[in-house]
């Protein structure tokens, strides 16, 4: 009831976690509309990102200045792409994300790797599925996954330790980001 004195309201204690979810269609826009980019217009978009995420751009540039180049570049990239999406979804309302955002992002990344990676070999890719179908933002992920797989631009690939770094710092930019979200309301188990 609209104008219910918040006494009124249940205690968000008793309600079910819900999270917003980047929408496929978000994802999908982010990747058609980038894909028709000529240079010039993605060296704006670059720019106008590192202005309006300069935590994020920090966070991916420190992460990956020891892993060469193809990996800075494709974690930039991707997060890039990451913020794209959340910022269709959002009509354009991308707050700025702070380094403390980004540290918990970090944290929670790191223990989602960690109960991946007490899956033994055998279990591994049913873990990794059954974490994207409970993961809030499977959509991203499904996408980061995929640029993952493909080789680069220059006909190479990337090998395992580098897909793994490239996809932890996408996965906490996810983190970092998903607050943002105005997508699909999934209930949290």
């Amino acid at each position: 009831m609209l104008g219910a004195a918040s006494s009124d309201r249940p205690l968000l204690k008793d309600v079910p976690q819900l999270v917003f979810m980047i929408s496929s269609e978000s994802v999908e826009k982010a990747c058609s509309e980038v894909g028709e980019y000529s240079d010039e217009m993605m060296v704006g978009e670059f720019d106008r990102f590192f202005r309006a995420q300069p935590a994020i751009c920090d966070f991916v540039v420190e992460s990956t200045h020891e892993s060469g180049q193809k990996v800075q570049e494709l974690s930039l990239f991707l997060s890039y792409m990451i913020f794209k999406a959340v910022e269709m979804d959002t009509a354009g309302s991308v707050t700025k994300v702070s380094p403390e955002t980004i540290e918990a992002g970090y944290r929670e990344t790191e223990s989602w790797m960690e109960r991946l990676s007490q899956a033994d070999a055998t279990e591994l890719h049913a873990s990794i599925a059954a974490s994207l179908q409970h993961d809030t933002e499977p959509y991203l992920l499904q996408y980061v996954i995929s640029e993952l797989n493909e080789p680069m631009d220059d006909g190479t690939e990337l090998n395992e330790e580098e897909k793994g770094e490239v996809f932890f710092v996408a996965k906490t930019v996810i983190e970092s980001l998903k607050s943002q979200s105005k997508g699909r309301i999934i209930e949290v188990d």
